[in-house]
């Protein structure tokens, strides 16, 4: 079962807003059974919608829709979708009570903008929005064979819909295999090595029923398999043999069976394990910290961190001797490591990772050129340390160091 996203809105092609929906929309679907197969992001237009909507329909039988739907004049997605399923708007008194609850409800004024909002095509089926004011709809063309969905652009509305209306009504609509994935999460190997490194065996997935995904990103890669049947369990089974011999073939470059961040990988690992850690920062300015408390139940395993960016705060707050820094200086193995190991007996933790480096663009040398980094960590079996050396990028550099330290913590701690 294949289907398409067309997102509406000039505010997306100006950059404005970023397209969060269709990603979100695209894994519900995936778990139901339902493939998509293009995202376009139009503007506001008519001949744009219905363009869209042309093309669309000539290639799936299902499509869903956000965006243009508000109360403005420049929200025009259902009076074009009257028009290209050729029916008419007509006051649904129901939706006209709900909207002027929830006014009523919030001690705001009702305009007439509002009112108009309970303006609905007739030929729809109306998916009620009990987070706002906009609803949903749900088209039928050629005797139900295509669907078209449209709701609303702002995305805890949509996930409602979603949620509680639109997939309900597919797993109705439609008899759907089930699809399976897991996503297993590597670190400090490129994806060439990777798919290398297990070539025998990702040879003959296909015959087995399963696909498998590569999806890279700085300092990792993803690595998703998955498999389609009508009975769940077989698709799961099929998925979860090939999981254990995927991990079996890649070990150590494994950081996480689960689908989810370093940092939150960090953090379940951790917390299973009944340690703590913090960090010592320089190069990478508290990012480190930052991907730890982000994940919910961090404050269980994180005690805290000391950004050091200036050579007095390295010496005061961590320890490190001022003839390590004035032989040596801040970037080096010397340095990083007295922070690294500063920063574990000073909080008191488990572990403790230290990182200084050159970031960039500016301030590298030929001895210490930009991209250079030295990350330590102090752990129950003494301080470790290692030098990387990753590019002119600032950005890059600093994504890459945090991965590396977090991954570098989960290989230590299991």
């Amino acid at each position: 079962m294949l289907a398409e996203i067309i997102t509406i809105g000039d505010e997306l092609l100006l950059g404005q807003t970023i397209d969060t929906n269709s990603a979100w929309m695209g894994a519900q679907l995936s778990a139901h059974g339902v493939r998509v197969h293009r995202i376009t992001s139009i503007s506001d237009e008519a001949k744009a919608i219905q363009a869209a909507l042309d093309e669309a329909l000539s290639r799936v039988d299902f499509v869903l829709m956000t965006g243009g739907l508000g109360p403005t004049r420049d929200d025009i997605t259902k009076e074009t979708l009257a028009a290209y399923f050729d029916t008419q708007l007509v006051m649904d008194e129901a939706i006209l009570h709900r909207i002027t609850e929830w006014f009523a409800g919030r001690g705001f004024e009702m305009l007439e903008v509002n009112r108009h909002q309970a303006m609905m095509p007739q030929a729809c089926k109306v998916l009620v929005n009990p987070r706002g004011t906009a609803m949903g709809m749900w088209f039928e063309q050629d005797a139900g064979q295509k669907v078209v969905v449209s709701m609303p652009g702002i995305p805890y509305e949509m996930k409602g819909l979603m949620l509680e209306e639109v997939l309900p009504r597919v797993d109705q609509h439609w008899k759907l295999p089930t699809r399976y994935h897991r996503t297993l999460l590597t670190q400090g190997v490129g994806e060439s090595f990777l798919s290398q490194l297990v070539w025998d065996w990702e040879e003959q997935l296909e015959s087995h029923g399963v696909s498998i995904a590569y999806l890279p990103a700085p300092g990792q890669v993803r690595v998703r398999l998955s498999a389609v049947d009508f009975d769940p369990v077989v698709a799961k089974e099929r998925v979860e043999a090939e999981v254990t011999a995927f991990l079996v073939l890649a070990g150590n470059h494994v950081v996480s069976d689960q689908d989810e961040g370093l940092g939150a990988a960090v953090v379940r690992l951790l917390t299973k394990k009944k340690l703590t850690m913090a960090t010592a920062e320089s190069c990478t300015g508290g990012a480190i910290a930052a991907s730890i408390t982000s994940v919910p139940g961090s404050s269980a395993i994180f005690k805290g961190s000391v950004v050091a960016y200036d050579n007095q705060i390295k010496q005061s707050m961590l320890g490190v001797s001022d003839e390590a820094l004035q032989e040596h200086g801040a970037v080096s193995e010397s340095v990083v490591r007295q922070m690294a190991a500063g920063a574990r007996e000073r909080l008191g933790v488990d572990y403790a990772v230290a990182t200084s480096g050159v970031a960039g663009p500016g301030g590298g040398s030929i001895e210490k050129p930009v991209g250079i980094v030295w990350i330590a960590l102090s752990g129950p079996r003494g301080v470790e340390s290692k030098c990387l050396n990753f590019g002119n990028s600032r950005t890059r550099n600093i994504e890459r160091s945090v991965r590396e330290a977090l991954a570098w913590i989960i290989r230590a701690a299991k």
